[in-house]
This record gives C-alpha cells, structure tokens and sequence, in this order.
C-alpha cells in the first residue's frame, strides 16, 4: 500500500496531472534499507541517532522484515528492519546523484478507488525513478543521519 499516493488518490491524481513530480516506485524504494548492523552507529551519533536506534528496534519487534523479507529475498539484506521509502524521496528531491531516472509518458486513471498510472503514448511525460545506486545511498542515509 503506498500511502503517499493511494490515501487520497483523487489528490494525488490533480498533482500528478497539475505539476511535474518525480515519481519514485516501490520497486525502486525496496532496494534501500535500515540494517541492524547500523543501529550501534546511530546509537553513538547522539539523540537523534539513539531515537532512530530505538524506534528501529521497536519497528522490527513488531513487523520482522527481517524475517519475511531479509531472510526469504536473494537481493535483500538478511538484517533488513526496514526499507528507507521517504527517505530515498528527499534525498532524489534535494539532488542525491545516486538515482537514475526515465521520462515515461504515465495517464493516470481512477480504478475502483485506486490510482493506476498506465504508460500511454498519449500520457504525460514523467520523471520516473528507475534505478539507484543502493550500496550507494544506505551509506549515505547513515552518514547523513549520523553526522
């Protein structure tokens, strides 16, 4: 379920239609990840760090990506606690270099309550997050954070 979009999709259609986003698919955001191998460096980077730490924990206590996805998928790190969605969106927003990207002509439509984005000839050309560097960027994100 992405939030971001399907929440209120009738919003999100106008702003897709009305502006030029970088839009940035699930596929691409799941390459990113919040390690458990990173939690003693953000322990010791100071409040914010410890409170990352600490909800990490929590989040992983109740969800167990670890399990379901780190254990189970080839291409995900087996301590995987979460993947870093809006994380990966600011930092493509603030000019992150990691991150390659496609113009791809998308029409949205309504289905059943759901936004779709179909490519269409016709359609509207978008900026499509296609690839990242995710090596790349979760060392980012935790020198950033840590810093």
């Amino acid at each position: 379920m992405d939030y971001n979009v399907q929440f209120d999709a009738a919003s999100a259609r106008h702003c897709i239609e009305c502006l030029n986003p970088t839009l940035i698919p699930l596929t691409v955001t799941i390459e990113t990840a919040l390690r458990r191998a990173y939690l003693p460096r953000l322990e010791k980077s100071g409040p914010v760090g410890r409170l990352i730490a600490r909800q990490a924990r929590a989040f992983a206590a109740d969800w167990d990506n670890e399990g379901r996805y780190g254990r189970a998928c080839d291409r995900i790190p087996s301590d995987t606690i979460n993947f870093q969605h809006d994380s990966l969106a600011c930092a493509v927003a603030a000019g992150w270099d990691g991150a390659g990207t496609e113009l791809v002509p998308l029409e949205p439509e309504a289905r059943d309550g759901w936004l779709c984005e179909s490519v269409s000839k016709s359609g509207k050309p978008t900026s499509v997050v296609t690839e990242i560097d995710r090596e790349a960027f979760n060392q980012f994100w935790l020198d950033t954070v840590t810093s």
